[in-house]
């Protein structure tokens, strides 16, 4: 029963909650409706606005076309009346404009010719000149054509000269003697004199033969540099005269020879042959493209010769060295003129201690005869000496001398002491010379 009870209690309580929510709900919903129904007013009043609206629009659309049209048809006539009056205004100002133009083409033409007529002569002095200068260019030319054919000549004698040149060098003999004449005017350019910086063919007589060096150069200190003068010519010849691609073979044969001559050289060991040489000879070519074309196919050449003991020499190479060899002969004459100057000045020095002696002694030597001679007057002045009468002749001659008065002993005279002077010493400045 309870239970009963309690569920009806329940149950009406959910039922009273029911009805509260469908009065709740059927009171919202007719809330909805009265918004529905105003909102179907408004809409209706707005429908009929906007065709009130729509109306006004089409009306103003017909009013907006029939102006346009009105606008475009005064328009098109205002733009014909404007045109035409700008077409006249238009043609006058060209015409202004054409006459102003024209005048002002005509001022400026004749300023233009007046600018132009100083150019228009000195166009035609320069035609004049360029007449005078083909007529001397004709001249000229002929003289180049004259100077051309006796260059042409000149080459040509050249060219002989050279072949005979070429020729002749061949010879072992001419190119021995061409290259110890390159090598004397070398050591000249340098500024080493002949059997005085330097000897030529000097001979060393040896148990096995006799060396000759081409030239021995003389070092400070009894030193000697020995040269020798060597001219593969033979093979470099070939090579210059041969095409580019045969060349190789003529130069591989041209540095054959030259170490061949190094190899010679060394054999020959000049150095312990002439004593106070360095240990080590100087081969000369007497042009360096002797020397470039066998480095060009053999690099090594310098450093094999080097190994042998031999120095590898040109013109250029050889004139430092020279230079070089010049300047330690003038420091060491310089530095012999300086010992010699120095010898000077000590002795001079040590003849001047002596003098200085000699003159203190003299001085001592007169201060001691002043003391003497002194002492001797003295001694002759002293009583009875200095109080005798002189000796008298005659009675006569003793009246007719006048009376003295009585005489004043002065006592002995004392000799003047000399003045001791000093003797100047000119004094010299050394020079080179001395």
């Amino acid at each position: 029963m309870p239970l009963r009870r309690a569920a009806a209690a329940v149950l009406s309580i959910l039922l009273a909650s029911s009805r509260a929510q469908a009065n709740a709900l059927r009171l919202s919903l007719e809330a909805r409706e009265a918004e529905l129904r105003s909102e179907r007013e408004v809409r209706a009043s707005e429908c009929a606005a906007r065709a009130a609206v729509q109306a006004r629009l089409d009306a103003s659309e017909e009013k907006h076309q029939r102006l346009q049209e009105t606008f475009a048809s005064l328009s098109r006539e205002a733009l014909d009346a404007n045109t035409a009056h700008l077409v006249r205004l238009a043609e006058q100002v060209m015409r202004r404009a054409q006459e102003g133009s024209q005048a002002e083409l005509d001022r400026r033409a004749r300023a233009v010719e007046e600018m132009v007529r100083p150019v228009k002569e000195s166009l035609g002095r320069v035609d004049e000149k360029i007449g005078k200068l083909e007529k001397a260019g004709d001249v000229t030319a002929a003289r180049l054509a004259e100077q051309v054919r006796a260059l042409a000549v000149q080459e040509e004698k050249l060219r002989g000269e050279t072949a005979r040149l070429a020729t002749a060098l061949r010879a072992p003999a001419q190119r021995g003697r061409w290259g110890e004449t390159q090598l004397r005017r070398t050591l000249e350019l340098a500024g080493l004199r002949a059997h005085v910086d330097f000897d030529e063919q000097p001979v060393a007589q040896l148990a096995d033969g006799v060396l000759r060096p081409d030239v021995a150069v003389r070092l400070p200190g009894e030193k000697t540099v020995l040269l020798d003068s060597k001219v593969p010519l033979e093979a470099y010849l070939k090579a210059i005269e041969a095409p580019e691609a045969d060349r190789e073979p003529h130069l591989q044969a041209h540095a054959a020879q030259l170490r061949a001559h190094i190899d010679a050289l060394s054999r020959k060991q000049y150095w312990e042959a002439f004593a106070g040489s360095p240990e080590m000879a100087v081969l000369f070519l007497p042009s360096d493209g002797l020397l470039s074309a066998a480095l060009e196919v053999d690099p090594a050449l310098h450093e094999d010769a080097f190994a042998r003991r031999i120095v590898l020499a040109t013109p250029s190479t050889l004139l430092a060295l020279l230079l070089t060899i010049a300047h330690v002969w003038k420091q060491e004459s310089i530095a012999s003129n300086a010992r010699e100057i120095a010898n000077e000045g000590r002795e001079l020095h040590k003849r001047i201690a002596d003098l200085s002696r000699h003159l203190a002694k003299l001085g001592r030597a007169l201060e001691s005869a002043l003391k003497t001679y002194n002492g001797a007057v003295g001694v002759v002045r002293q009583p009875p000496l200095a109080g005798r009468a002189p000796f008298r002749g005659a009675e006569g001659e003793r009246r007719r001398r006048p009376a003295r008065g009585p005489r004043r002993d002065r006592g002995p005279p004392q000799a003047t002491p000399p003045t001791r002077r000093r003797i100047p010493v000119r004094r010299r400045e050394l020079t080179h010379s001395d």
